[in-house]
């Protein structure tokens, strides 16, 4: 009985030490933003001309699978994507985009490492996704204003197919001051066409 005591006091204090890691991460993500609670964070907001601005690939795609890596002290997740249709950039089949966050299951005790305002992505599922080159690993991307940067296409009950993000953990910044993101959805055709409008733009 005292054993199993032991084994549970090791495992907790070996979840709360990783989780004061995963906050002091020395790779955490920096795209304007900073960590202001546990569960939100603080970035400048980007509109979709700010966006298709700063991007150097947009595309559309299918996250075929997701692998975490190390990178100094943080946890990376890799999500390979099979891109279906390139908006802007060169065109490619298959890119890496590199996420903050990550979990490493191959311990005794697996780490976590979470940050609010990151985005996810599952094997799967259809995305829109707004890139910048030079991610934290060679040869891959990162999304342009964490979580603003990555759609999630989605049908609606018509079977139309529509895009929808949730920034709900984000604080941003504005000219106006600072609000909560919202969780919002249009038609993937208005978003295309507001893109292409402002690379027309460029």
């Amino acid at each position: 009985m005292k054993k199993a005591a032991l084994a549970i006091s090791i495992i907790v204090l070996a979840l709360l030490f990783s989780a004061r890691w995963a906050t002091m991460a020395v790779n955490a993500p920096h795209e304007d933003s900073i960590q202001t609670a546990r569960n939100t964070s603080l970035a400048n907001g980007l509109s979709v001309e700010d966006m298709v601005h700063k991007s150097d690939l947009i595309a559309i795609g299918n996250c075929v699978g997701t692998k975490s890596v190390w990178v100094g002290r943080s946890l990376v997740t890799l999500a390979t994507v099979s891109v279906g249709e390139t908006i802007k950039g060169t065109e490619q089949n298959e890119i890496t985009v590199a996420l903050p966050g990550g979990i490493d299951a191959n311990r005794d005790v697996p780490i976590a490492m979470n940050y609010a305002g990151a985005p996810r992505m599952t094997p799967g599922e259809d995305v829109l996704l707004f890139l910048r080159a030079g991610g934290p690993v060679s040869g891959t991307y990162s999304i342009a204003g964490l979580s603003q940067g990555k759609f999630s296409i989605v049908k609606d009950e018509d079977g139309r197919q529509m895009v929808t993000r949730d920034l709900t953990k984000m604080m941003l910044r504005s000219n106006n001051g600072v609000h909560r993101g919202s969780n919002n959805m249009t038609s993937l055709s208005s978003l295309k066409a507001e893109i292409k409008a402002h690379l027309r733009q460029q």
